[in-house]
């Protein structure tokens, strides 16, 4: 190549020559005049050491170079301008890949909708989500392998970006041949004394602290058969007629044969499920204060207490 550089310019005139095999007609595509182009594309041939063009009988053809050429520096500028897209892209946070761990409770209805509208609002980031239990989305976080976490409040003080992003009230869930649901009206008291399915203290902590809390308050005490960690394994009980419970509302839109969704009318300022947003402990680069903000749009207005 006798050490010259072929520059970007000298190959996108190179194409522009070889699509039209016509300088004039290049030229103006180019918008330039016919002179110019024919000098660069005299010193591209000049550093690659062969002619690309046949010229002869006032005809302009590629040579087996010029071919060769064509398809790679097609290829070469093509790709040259998707990454400078990519690049401007990334830098006002509207490509790049993102990675959100989120809890098992998170799954029915926060995690969908935070798809949905990335997909929508950011089609260029690759999503990617975990699922996790808080302890390990905390130290995810920390250790940089997680970009955000949806979870439940950390019980220790994690040196983590956290904010309430979601609550949600409870409902009754009963078989639908369950005594309690010919009751014209319910309400929390009627749940005295029921066979109840719970929540365990092992890993629905959460949710095993603010029922029980309720149900104390209000005096009722069930007959608590089952305490298990998950709402769906709650839902699976009563679904077998095995007992009633309090869910979270999303639950409603899990499907199961023998269970009826009631509201009671329970207090939702007193018993409500929450779901934080926490990221990762250091300044945000533009893709993920962009994911950020997406993320805030989407619950904003959608936490409890309401005063």
């Amino acid at each position: 190549m006798n050490g010259q550089r072929i520059e970007l310019t000298q190959l996108r005139y190179f194409v522009a020559v070889a699509e039209e095999l016509n300088f004039r007609r290049a030229a103006k595509r180019l918008n330039m005049t016919q002179p110019p182009l024919s000098r660069h594309i005299a010193l591209l041939e000049h550093a690659l050491g062969t002619a690309l063009f046949d010229r002869s009988n006032r005809a302009v053809r590629l040579t087996a170079a010029g071919k060769r050429l064509l398809m790679d520096a097609a290829d070469i500028l093509t790709r040259t301008e998707s990454a400078v897209l990519a690049a401007r892209q990334a830098a006002r946070g509207a490509a790049g890949s993102v990675e959100i761990g989120f809890v098992p409770s998170a799954c029915v209805e926060v995690i969908p909708r935070i798809a949905l509208r990335l997909r929508r609002e950011l089609p260029d980031v690759l999503l990617t989500l975990r699922e996790v239990m808080t302890v390990e989305a905390t130290e995810s976080l920390q250790a940089g392998s997680l970009d955000f976490a949806i979870l439940r409040l950390p019980r220790d003080s994690p040196n983590l970006p956290i904010e309430k992003l979601w609550s949600e009230p409870f409902d009754l869930v009963a078989p639908q041949d369950h005594p309690i649901l010919k009751l014209e009206t319910i309400t929390v008291e009627n749940l005295h004394g029921y066979d109840f399915i719970g929540y365990s203290t092992e890993r629905g902590g959460f949710l095993a602290e603010v029922v029980q809390g309720y149900l104390k308050a209000h005096g009722v005490t069930p007959n608590e058969v089952f305490t298990v960690a998950q709402r769906h394994t709650v839902l699976s009980l009563v679904n077998a007629g095995i007992g009633i419970a309090l869910v979270p509302r999303s639950s409603r839109q899990i499907g199961l044969p023998n269970v009826v969704f009631r509201d009671i009318g329970l207090d939702r300022n007193a018993l409500h499920s929450d779901l934080y947003l926490a990221m990762r402990p250091k300044d945000p680069e533009p893709i993920v204060a962009a994911v950020a903000k997406i993320i805030r749009a989407e619950f904003q207005g959608e936490t409890l207490p309401k005063l």
